[in-house]
């Protein structure tokens, strides 16, 4: 098995890929949780980068240290779990994005009332969302921080930062159209 890794043996390496990739689709689902189309293409990303790796670089599976199909298993789990740190690093930086685009869009206001715009945005959420956004915006607490205050788990912490995220930049946009069509009155 070993030497038709290394020799690139590409009738074995499609046995291989017909063997194991439903079960290296279900260990990634498991850690990705497939919800929607988008999370669906991060399993596909992260099965594709698994053969892709053992097609490169066959060398790296040691047989003495366990079976191929572990080895896949384990190679899955651990990219999987990167694309979830990916995932949420650009959740964190897209809540901030939301904070500075809205502060640079109103910027020819008093940056105050830039503030008190995102506050009464933010006071028309629902509860826990409105306190988690408070914390986060204003208070400039990180989510761990957030998640041990309010006693929630990181996952909702993370699924109502991302949520009210959505919710308040759609606000804000609506709420900049509606302005820019009452200054034409």
């Amino acid at each position: 098995m070993k030497n038709k890794l290394l020799a690139g043996d590409e009738q074995f390496f499609d046995q291989l890929i017909d063997q194991y990739s439903k079960l290296l689709w279900a260990v990634a689902a498991t850690i990705l949780t497939v919800k929607n189309s988008n999370q669906q293409m991060y399993i596909e990303e992260v099965i594709s980068d698994v053969f892709l790796r053992l097609w490169q670089q066959p060398e790296k599976y040691k047989p003495k240290k366990g079976s191929l199909k572990s080895y896949l298993v384990i190679m899955t789990k651990s990219l999987a779990l990167n694309k979830l740190k990916e995932k949420r690093r650009h959740q964190y930086e897209d809540i901030g994005k939301v904070n500075e685009l809205y502060l640079s869009e109103t910027a020819h206001k008093d940056e105050e009332i830039a503030w008190q715009d995102l506050y009464d945005a933010v006071m028309k959420l629902e509860e826990p969302t409105r306190r988690i956004l408070i914390m986060r915006f204003f208070y400039e607490m990180k989510p761990s921080e957030i998640q041990m205050q309010l006693g929630l788990s990181s996952k909702e912490v993370d699924n109502r930062l991302y949520r009210g995220k959505k919710k308040l930049h759609e606000f804000l946009e609506y709420q900049n159209f509606i302005n820019e069509v009452n200054s034409y009155e």
